[in-house]
């Protein structure tokens, strides 16, 4: 007996011995507001009515507390907390205190998920996915920006630029027109360079293809790419307008056309384009396009620039880090490179991917968006036989109607009309005069079919007097050369770019054939179907004729620069990498992406506007003793400094934080726990100050001890002070200062020599 008061003795030294702690698990308790976010150093509190100014008094005294305002109806007061006292720290002083009727943060407030009455909106999945069917595919719900909800935040500014490098745009367009770019230094039409930045009358940006001030688009994706970007949200109010919504409903869109209509530019054209962007304030540009080698021209372009410029990373489905694609593989600190996902947060079939050089992912598959509205200016199918309006000439001219095969109807035009060619052929075949002096955007189109050996070539020409003659490139089964050689057993496209001709009262178009001598002939070539379109400003056939679904990386692009030109609107002075970084750390990590991209997250919408983390997912507990609860979580957010671990002990308990982990941090270890306790559990990610929302709230309920083994008393102290992990008091010691710890383990040590003396003496009797 007295062997045993020893020991109890012993117990009650070590662990009555101070070691310097606040709270559970050796953290300061402090309340979490739940799941929402305030307004920093703020409360709202309601004393008691019988103690009400003593006690605003006392707070004010005690803990230099200031009213801003007060609600006397409600008897509530509106108070600031000094500057070195957090909501969390506060709420537990207040309520804590009998003469507080209640204590709350002063949240911050939002719309519920602002949504445009546009027309098409609900086809917009990339902006608001419910898993709804989208052009006959159905997607997972939530895959997508969340736009809706960043739209309770702003929905754009027309301060904002955001410079389109592409085949140009539809500026007539019904849900573009508004948010057209307008060069307020320029007077339209005078033929002055009034800014005098080297370009007349460039009212709307210009075109750098032909060299002009109408960057118009015959080719439909500059069109396509600036609807994505910030075509006029909710605008529905009438027929022919609000079709679909851009990211930014409100932008202004500089037009800077150097595509063609066969969908090529080049580098040079590229250059001069970022420069006038530059040049005339853009602050993004939006490249929804790439190919060809390293340029160190294009790069010292870019790297001049002070815009976010937005690439698209390719459609190759290559591994961007092994076989770059430019301007996106560039190393420049203002690119963001764009992969594109699918309807469920999957990287798309056809998207290119980098680990290292491809940044983010967002929405490119089945992005419908606005279109030019085009109309057939000029067309002959040669149905009627008749090409009396039309001229032939040159060697070996035998130009005229065959009925041997046809694309549409039972006739088309032919150079040797049921026969092979002959060598030494030079001839052509002549429209009649067109007049393109009021047409803006003019592309030919036309159907080929027929061979013609090597050396002998099928080509277009165009001229504006009839005398002079250019000859075009032609755009067929996607390959572009001026001159045509070669087999097409079934009629094919063929595609050239009039651009250049628009505004010329006297036009000409002319197919030519060409052979050598070398005694090989063919059967020559069939033509059909030929016309000539052109834009059109007058919107009046059906809504749906103004819109089309896209796929690529090309649409995945124009949502990240919607998004950083919301980030704009609703913080004006953020730079270029600022931006950067706010879209990079607000994506949604994806398991589909994971490995793919430097985030390996798609982007969203709210978390970058807030300039938050995503919120941790898939949080589990699991009892793992009576005294200790182990949580894992996913990990959904890029570039978080840690994670946040709140608890509390009953459903209307109030959360206290319990811990702070590391960055990538995906498990925890909540010890020193009461047994047959329910406890509950939520986390959040912070990037400094900013803290992400909540996790969804998860429990575990520790067990009752084991009973019997070990011989009881004391000895079950001494095995816990041996590193055994089946008792809390293990637990107690590895959560608290080493100090402690180790002065803790040292009287349980001299407990369990004591215990060891104890029994072995009992055992020798």
């Amino acid at each position: 007996m007295k062997k045993l008061a020893i020991i109890v003795v012993v117990i009650s030294f070590f662990l009555t011995a101070p070691v310097g702690l606040s709270g559970q698990n050796g953290h300061s308790k402090r309340s979490k507001a739940h799941g929402a976010t305030y307004v920093p150093g703020e409360l709202l509190v309601k004393y008691k009515d019988s103690v009400r100014s003593v006690a605003a008094e006392y707070f004010r005294s005690r803990w230099r507390v200031s009213t801003l305002r007060s609600f006397r109806r409600i008897g509530v007061q509106h108070v600031k907390l000094p500057r070195d006292m957090t909501v969390e720290e506060a709420l537990e002083i207040y309520r804590s205190d009998p003469d507080v009727e209640y204590a709350e943060p002063n949240y911050l407030l939002y719309g519920t998920a602002r949504t445009p009455n546009d027309k098409f909106f609900s086809e917009l999945w990339g902006l608001h996915n419910t898993g709804q069917p989208v052009d006959g595919i159905t997607g997972t719900a939530d895959a997508d920006i969340d736009a809706p909800e960043a739209w309770d935040i702003t929905t754009g500014s027309g301060s904002v630029v955001v410079a389109v490098i592409d085949s140009g745009v539809d500026y007539n367009h019904p849900d573009l027109s508004a948010n057209v770019w307008i060069n307020a230094g320029e007077t339209a039409g005078n033929g002055i360079d009034d800014d005098g930045n080297g370009y007349v009358d460039d009212v709307r940006g210009w075109d750098f293809v032909d060299d002009d001030n109408d960057p118009v688009d015959p080719f439909d994706h500059g069109t396509h790419v600036a609807g994505t970007v910030g075509a006029i949200g909710n605008n529905s109010t009438g027929p022919d307008t609000g079709g679909v919504t851009g990211v930014s409903w409100t932008v202004k869109i500089m037009v800077l056309r150097f595509i063609n209509a066969l969908n090529t530019g080049t580098t040079a054209n590229a250059i001069l384009a970022i420069q006038y962007a530059n040049a005339n304030g853009a602050h993004i540009i939006n490249n929804s396009w790439g190919g060809g080698g390293p340029s160190v021209a294009l790069k010292a372009a870019i790297d001049a620039s002070s815009a976010l410029v937005v690439c698209a990373a390719g459609n190759s489905g290559f591994d961007n880090d092994i076989f770059p694609h430019y301007p996106s593989s560039y190393t420049s600190s203002n690119i963001i490179a764009v992969a594109a996902t699918d309807q469920d947060d999957n990287l798309a079939s056809f998207s290119n991917y980098g680990l290292t050089s491809v940044d983010v992912a967002a929405p490119g598959t089945n992005i419908l968006s606005t279109i030019p509205n085009r109309q057939t200016f000029w067309s002959d199918n040669f149905g009627d036989g008749d090409i009396s309006d039309w001229s032939t000439g040159g060697t070996n001219d035998t130009w005229g109607i065959t009925t041997e095969s046809s694309r549409s109807g039972t006739n088309s035009l032919t150079d040797f009309p049921n026969s092979d060619y002959v060598d030494g052929t030079n001839s052509w075949a002549q429209t009649p005069e067109i007049d393109l002096s009021s047409s803006t955007g003019s592309k030919l189109t036309f159907w080929l079919k027929g061979n013609s050996q090597s050396g002998d070539v099928f080509s277009v020409q165009g001229s504006a007097d009839g005398t002079n003659w250019t000859t075009l490139d032609l755009k067929i089964t996607g390959l572009i050369a001026q001159f045509w050689s070669g087999t097409a057993s079934f009629f094919v496209e063929a595609t050239a770019d009039l651009g250049s001709y628009d505004g010329s009262s006297t036009f000409y178009l002319r197919f030519r054939f060409q052979s050598n001598s070398d005694g090989n002939v063919g059967a020559g070539w069939l033509v059909d179907d030929v016309v000539i379109t052109v834009a059109d400003t007058n919107y009046t056939n059906p809504q749906d004729q103004y819109y089309e679904y896209f796929p690529g990386t090309s649409m995945a692009t124009p949502h990240v620069s919607g998004l950083a030109a919301l980030l704009l609107a609703d913080d004006p002075g953020l730079s270029a990498s600022q931006v950067k970084e706010r879209i990079l750390k607000g994506v949604e990590v994806k398991p589909g992406l994971a490995g793919m991209l430097v985030t390996s997250g798609r982007i969203n919408a709210y978390y970058s506007i807030r300039n938050v983390p995503a919120p941790p997912s898939s949080l589990s507990a699991t009892a793992a003793s009576s005294s200790r609860i182990n949580l894992t979580w996913s990990d959904s957010s890029y570039g978080e400094d840690g994670f946040k671990i709140e608890r509390k002990m009953d459903v209307g308990g109030i959360y206290a934080q319990v811990a702070t982990t590391a960055a990538n941090t995906t498990a925890y270890s909540d010890t020193g726990l009461a047994q047959s306790t329910t406890y509950y559990y939520r986390v959040r990610s912070y990037n400094g100050s900013n803290n992400s929302d909540f996790s969804a709230e998860t429990n575990a309920t520790t067990p009752a001890p084991s009973s019997g083994g070990g011989g009881g008393g004391p000895c079950f102290i001494a095995t816990a002070g041996f590193s055994s992990y089946l008792d809390r008091s293990a637990d107690f010691i590895r959560e608290h200062d080493s100090d402690n710890a180790q002065q803790i383990s040292f009287g349980l040590a001299l407990l369990a020599t004591l215990c060891f003396v104890t029994f072995r003496r009992k055992y020798r009797r």
